[in-house]
């Protein structure tokens, strides 16, 4: 590799781990990650690793593209997510990369220090963003694929006439294809996407290359769904991922969300809770986007409108969902550089530079979805409470909510079921979650249960299962502040005979 790359491949990757290792819970500066999802991810790769196969022995929804990529923190015994830190920082190091191509495409003859500032300030935009819910999203493995994405589209409409190869339309289904298996619901970016290329192919080339087109995209992603169809086909767990993954995503959520709600919390919820990294989508698409011919406009706002809408058209909302969105922030930052190239940073540039240098960590630092957490003694978290309480190689039963991490901070076992925890389905679309976990309760089949609730809750209306009283007894409880949850230990009593 030429001296020069190598210098700035080791400069994107410094900003990576600097990124990382202040903005997500992964990070060797925090015991354990307390996101939900994120610990019921690591759970689900554990348990693979351990030979219980995705979809058919436990039960979980996301695509096992993501469960495979949390496999090297599974493999690390006490590691807790240091693999899933490692694994993030050589995502952000792609995403950087991307960035900057993306820099490069919109702003022509800029130098490889604009594009790398452009990068920069893009990704902290995401990382400090309440989206980004302290790292280890599904929505941050698909921002690469997404972002290249764009980069080619974006790359395309800027030619006179459209033309693509086969090789770029193979990628890019390969890329929405590594979507569909991480999460399917973000596929809409590459909806629009295919719509903008067909139409312009249609037009400049003919309906029959728009056609072939669409078909080598196809291919592409045939080719990412081959070796998950086969390995799930050979363990006689087909219907399993399909079950799970795709039809219980698509139909089991709760929808109770009007279509007034779901416009209006793009103001009261995705706006206001983001209040930089959606203005700087919204604005620097429009400032990009200004002047430009039609395909232009069109390739920014149809897949990032179809993105958007193809997220939240269900009605459910998680702060993370928006996260995706996150692939449009170099617009943003390329409208704002433009806008303070001309009236502040043409004067005393290095000066300039030297201030945005320092600015840089002071801002992530201050800033970060993980501040609150920065500095905190291991005795703080409920887990490590816990795990003190605990016998290792004992069966845990994580009872009537999501993965809270006690089972990876403990090393106890998951119970000889499915369902290891409790997912967010009600009871009516989904009763054989709920009589699986009373099964155990009843049996006494677990040795220890861990229970939570919000403090605006109380523990009689959430824990109302009277067999789960008489068999069990609490032996330790605990609050964490800033989520604001309580927690309560139980172990198993002893027979009374």
């Amino acid at each position: 590799m030429h001296v020069s790359k190598a210098k700035h491949l080791l400069c994107l990757t410094g900003i990576a781990l600097l990124l990382m290792t202040v903005g997500s819970m992964t990070s060797f500066l925090f015991p354990l990650h307390t996101g939900v999802d994120q610990n019921c991810f690591l759970t689900v790769a554990r348990a693979w690793l351990e030979g219980r196969l995705p979809y058919r022995d436990i039960f979980e929804q996301k695509g096992p593209l993501l469960y495979l990529l949390h496999i090297p923190a599974a493999a690390f015994p006490q590691g807790r997510f240091f693999g899933v830190y490692l694994v993030q920082t050589a995502v952000w190091v792609l995403l950087l990369l991307g960035f900057e191509r993306l820099a490069r495409i919109c702003m022509p003859g800029s130098t490889v220090r604009t594009q790398l500032a452009v990068a920069a300030w893009s990704a902290l935009a995401i990382v400090t963003a309440r989206c980004y819910s302290r790292g280890d999203n599904a929505e941050e493995f698909c921002l690469v694929p997404v972002v290249f994405a764009l980069c080619d589209l974006m790359q395309a409409v800027r030619a006179e006439q459209t033309a693509f190869s086969r090789r770029i339309l193979l990628r890019n289904g390969i890329f929405a294809g590594l979507v569909l298996w991480i999460k399917f619901s973000m596929l809409g970016f590459f909806i629009g996407w295919c719509l903008v290329i067909g139409v312009l192919l249609w037009r400049d080339r003919g309906f029959l290359t728009a056609l072939r087109a669409g078909l080598w995209f196809l291919l592409g992603m045939a080719l990412t769904a081959v070796p998950v169809l086969l390995y799930f086909g050979l363990h006689h767990a087909l219907r399993d991922l399909f079950d799970v993954y795709f039809l219980a995503n698509a139909t089991l959520y709760p929808r109770k969300i009007t279509m007034l709600d779901r416009v209006l919390d793009f103001f009261r919820s995705d706006l206001y809770k983001n209040p930089v990294m959606v203005p700087l989508i919204l604005f620097g698409a429009a400032f990009c986007t200004k002047g430009r011919k039609l395909r232009e406009k069109a390739a920014v706002w149809v897949p990032l409108s179809l993105l958007y809408v193809f997220v939240f058209i269900g009605g459910v909302r998680y702060r993370y969902y928006l996260l995706i969105l996150g692939a449009f922030v170099p617009f943003g930052i390329i409208a704002l550089r433009q806008i303070l190239q001309n009236y502040v940073f043409s004067k005393h540039e290095s000066a300039w530079f030297a201030v945005r240098l320092c600015m840089y960590p002071a801002i992530l630092a201050l800033t970060g979805n993980c501040l609150y957490f920065i500095g905190k003694p291991r005795s703080y978290y409920p887990q490590v409470q816990f795990a003190e309480k605990m016998e290792a190689g004992k069966i845990l039963l994580n009872y009537n909510f999501l993965d809270g991490g006690f089972f990876l901070m403990s090393g106890t076992k998951l119970p000889d079921s499915r369902y290891f925890c409790k997912v967010n389905i009600y009871r009516e679309q989904l009763p054989e979650m709920f009589e699986e976990q009373e099964r155990i309760i009843c049996e006494r089949s677990a040795d220890y249960a861990v229970i939570r609730r919000e403090k605006a809750e109380t523990w009689a209306e959430k824990y109302s299962y009277v067999p789960f009283y008489e068999n069990y007894e609490k032996i330790a409880d605990a609050e964490e502040q800033y989520d604001g949850y309580c927690y309560e230990l139980y172990q198993r009593k002893e027979n009374d005979d």
